[in-house]
């Protein structure tokens, strides 16, 4: 039987997207999280000028528990959850807060192998929704979610570093991506993720 972590997300909306306090400490990455490039700004300007807008950051690479699941209540909170298991199995699911807003969430998650392919697409957990593979390293997921729990299963190279895109309603927020490092969910870090997300799991 795989160990799970239990999420407390009940509460958390689109409005306020907040979440479970946890530990404050940062997940722990696998890489430097890479600066935004910046070209040094032209003589008599600066980088504060109007007319220019800082660079978004770079995905953080985070480090996922293998064989580690995860527990969420459908319609109780939003969420996007990512579970890996030894031998390259990703697992990719997620839920809507419809119980407390009445309102339905319209998903849309991706994942992209950084190598090798993305196969033995499973879409079991996508009745009622959408998923193509534009490219043999990419798939792309869609769903109108309330209280059922959507998700797609998949397997990558066993090691392989995934990146997952998720937009709620065309929102794009670190907030509402899960995983489990060091038995808990993000690793105890309450601050900003990125979104998108890479993620490689701690054994292969």
């Amino acid at each position: 039987m795989k160990p799970s972590v239990t999420l407390f997300v009940v509460g958390m909306s689109l409005a306020s997207l907040g979440g479970c306090v946890y530990e404050d400490e940062p997940p722990r990455r696998l890489a430097p999280e890479p600066q935004p490039y910046s070209p040094d700004p032209a003589p008599g300007t600066s980088s504060g000028d109007p007319g220019t807008s800082p660079a978004s950051p770079a995905p953080m690479l985070v480090e996922v528990d293998a064989d580690q699941t995860m527990n969420a209540v459908g319609g109780e909170g939003v969420g996007v959850f990512i579970e890996y298991a030894r031998g390259g199995h990703w697992h990719v699911w997620w839920t809507c807060d419809t119980t407390e807003t009445g309102q339905s969430c319209d998903f849309s998650v991706s994942a992209t192998a950084a190598s090798g392919n993305v196969t033995n697409l499973d879409l079991t957990e996508l009745a009622g929704g959408y998923a193509t593979s534009p490219n043999p390293s990419r798939v792309e997921a869609s769903s109108t979610t309330t209280t059922e729990v959507h998700g797609v299963r998949f397997d990558t190279n066993p090691g392989a570093v995934i990146t997952v895109d998720a937009a709620v309603g065309g929102l794009k927020d670190g907030a509402f991506l899960f995983f489990v490092q060091d038995g808990k969910v993000n690793g105890g870090f309450t601050g900003k993720l990125t979104n998108p997300l890479q993620l490689q799991g701690n054994a292969p």
